[in-house]
């Protein structure tokens, strides 16, 4: 992509022209753009302290790769401030991670091209999310934030214009689902009667990071009624155990709502782990249901397990597959899960990547 053009030569009319031109190229997401002047590029450029042919991200099977300078291209295309580029930039470093697929890089490339059509998901922890404005609350998926929405969007541009994850072409989700479009979310930290996400994978609670995952649209989870650690826990449990996800299987995100947190770590003072390891002993289904369904699967020792004659097929390997966040609103009594693509780490750990800011 080369956008040889400078503020002093673009004016109101030619940046409209040039717009249309990158959608007839195809180089938008149907979206209205923002034209990357080099003043714009080069605005992020300084914000992230990167030199402009870094490479971030190499994919061999189509032999692209992410430099600086190109993801700074998109972030401005998507209509990314300057700062909030940095978290860009560590989204894809995430992205670059060898512990994609267990050390099988291929699974990066087969989870943006998959028909299974999940999106890449980003959690952002840390001081960054205040700073950034970014939002954590109410309408959590929402357009509720400019920065949740254009970091999410310029990642889709960068799978989409540098790495060539285009619907029409190498992109074969069968339905694909709206975090194709942008698909970021802030920890709701302050809400949270845990440790964030961040701290429990090692970071300083100082320290700002982004989460990536290939991950399928979030499914909502009501329980306004209930009162007790173990009901939340069960409701949640029995979305996540629903019959379509249980054979692919994958680390989930469990988003918890503020008042569920409430009533699970505040008011019965359940820890995080104990949470987790409810969650992953209900997280399961027995294998006579799945055939009722003619799903076919292979056996798996790690996830089959006989209990009382029945044998069941468990949708985590161990507790450890589940990311536990409180986000959203206090509000009502709503949480959701965010199911993955695949098994794309080894058990029990999840993809963070600091954010460097200048």
């Amino acid at each position: 992509m080369r956008i040889p053009v400078t503020a002093a030569t673009v004016t109101g009319e030619s940046e409209s022209a040039l717009a249309d031109e990158f959608a007839r190229r195809g180089w938008t997401d149907g979206l209205p753009v923002t034209v990357p002047t080099a003043e714009r590029v080069n605005a992020c450029l300084a914000a992230a302290g990167r030199e402009p042919d870094e490479v971030l991200l190499s994919v061999e099977e189509n032999r692209r790769d992410v430099t600086v300078r190109l993801a700074a291209v998109n972030a401005v295309l998507a209509g990314c401030a300057a700062e909030q580029f940095p978290v860009v930039v560590a989204a894809i470093q995430g992205w670059a991670d060898p512990r994609w697929g267990a050390g099988d890089r291929t699974f990066f490339y087969m989870s943006n091209a998959s028909t299974g059509g999940g999106a890449q998901l980003t959690v952002v922890n840390g001081p960054v999310r205040h700073a950034l404005g970014m939002n954590s609350g109410t309408n959590l998926y929402g357009p509720a934030a400019h920065a949740n929405v254009a970091i999410g969007r310029a990642l889709r541009l960068v799978l989409r214009n540098v790495l060539g994850f285009r619907p029409d072409t190498l992109d074969q989700a069968t339905q694909g689902h709206p975090g194709k479009l942008g698909f970021c979310l802030a920890e709701n930290e302050e809400q949270s009667p845990w440790e964030p996400l961040h701290v429990e994978h090692g970071f300083s609670a100082d320290d700002s990071t982004v989460m990536v995952m290939s991950g399928r649209g979030p499914e909502p989870i009501e329980n306004r009624t209930g009162a007790s650690a173990e009901g939340i826990l069960h409701t949640i449990a029995d979305t996540l155990s629903r019959l379509g996800a249980m054979v692919p299987g994958g680390p989930v995100v469990v988003v918890m709502g503020p008042e569920h947190a409430d009533i699970v770590g505040s008011k019965h003072g359940w820890s995080k782990q104990e949470a987790k390891r409810f969650l992953y002993e209900n997280f399961r289904r027995p294998v006579a249901d799945l055939a009722r369904a003619e799903l076919k699967f292979r056996p798996d020792p790690v996830r089959d397990r006989t209990e009382g004659g029945i044998t069941y097929r468990y949708g985590a390997r161990d507790p450890g597959d589940i990311a536990l966040i409180v986000a959203g609103g206090r509000n009502a009594g709503i949480s959701s899960v965010i199911t993955s693509w695949c098994y794309a780490t080894p058990p029990g750990e999840f993809i963070l990547a600091p954010v460097r800011m200048p």
